[in-house]
């Protein structure tokens, strides 16, 4: 299937709307749930329409977010209850600013089989010889958010062993969906990118994958703000429900056609599809991955996308409920 921005967008439509109203009159506590459409959040979706939070006595509603300094805004002033999405330079300087937002708990870790995140370049450079990241330097990269993004982290890991570092490139801001046409009308060299875009580019012969970030790291996670952070009890009655998901979903469970069904309601793509494209890991316990979170901050630090120049102590980013 090609993915363009209008299909994308279009497929959204329904899923970015809210759980079943039935399963929401089980629930008597509202829970406004913003997300980055994607199968890095599978377990939370699984949690939503499985009723594992209504059963823990919420309400949950959905709804699509951007930026990750809108979500965070959103979250710190409690116009959102909970935010799935990626670490950026917005999250570590929301808790600096004393911006009442913490971590609750991992999403997708890399996984040690599949790339279903990759860098990829230009099909016409592949075939030029462009073959590794060593040659990129001075070439265009694009990926969702720009130097604050947690993409930014993921292109700096990815280059570290050839000598390069991310000002060593032209760093552009370009969504997934509009990765697609830049590739084809050569306005761009390479890309960093998830899946299914990844599989579709390569597919419609647009880009070929030449690194992928290391496995076993997570760079998503799931983040609440001031109404649950006051609530404690409530706060682990939602990570329990979400830990219950990502039970739900270990090894090949990813890929019963119930589960499928779900991600395609969430994210708007077709089950069939996300069926053929790697999965990402999930720690049943949905444990944050702490030691990537201090690199995250000395790479953040060194792109100069920080507001402040001592570094937080990263314990101080994470929920203690």
């Amino acid at each position: 299937m090609t993915l363009t921005r209008r299909s994308f967008v279009s497929s959204l439509a329904a899923a970015t709307a809210v759980a079943p109203a039935a399963a929401l009159a089980a629930g008597t506590r509202p829970l406004t749930i913003g997300h980055v459409p994607s199968t890095l959040f599978a377990p939370f979706y699984v949690a939503i329409a499985r009723g594992y939070l209504q059963q823990a006595g919420f309400a949950p509603s959905v709804q699509r977010i951007g930026s990750g300094e809108e979500a965070m805004a959103l979250l710190a002033n409690g116009q959102l209850d909970v935010v799935l999405g990626g670490i950026s330079a917005a999250t570590f300087n929301a808790v600096q600013r004393g911006f009442n937002v913490k971590i609750l708990s991992s999403a997708a870790f890399q996984p040690a089989k599949g790339h279903p995140s990759a860098l990829l370049v230009r099909e016409d450079l592949y075939e030029g010889g462009l073959r590794t990241p060593a040659g990129l330097k001075g070439k265009s990269i694009g990926f969702l958010g720009g130097k604050g993004a947690t993409g930014a982290y993921y292109v700096s890991l990815i280059l570290r062993p050839f000598g390069l570092k991310l000002p060593d490139l032209d760093v552009r801001g370009l969504s997934s969906p509009d990765q697609g046409p830049a590739l084809a009308r050569r306005a761009i060299d390479s890309v960093f990118a998830a899946a299914p875009f990844t599989t579709s580019f390569e597919q419609q012969k647009l880009a070929r994958e030449i690194a992928d970030p290391p496995a076993g790291i997570s760079c998503t996670a799931s983040f609440i703000g001031p109404t649950l952070l006051r609530d404690g009890a409530a706060a682990r009655a939602v990570l329990a429900a979400f830990v219950k998901g990502s039970r739900d979903i270990q090894g090949d469970a990813f890929y019963e056609p119930a589960n499928l069904q779900v991600f395609q309601t969430y994210t708007g793509r077709p089950a069939s599809q996300i069926k053929s494209i790697p999965r990402y890991d999930f720690d049943p316990a949905l444990r944050i991955d702490t030691k990537t979170l201090a690199d995250m901050q000395r790479v953040f630090a060194e792109l100069g996308v920080l507001a402040y120049t001592r570094p937080l102590d990263t314990n101080e980013m994470v929920a203690r409920i």
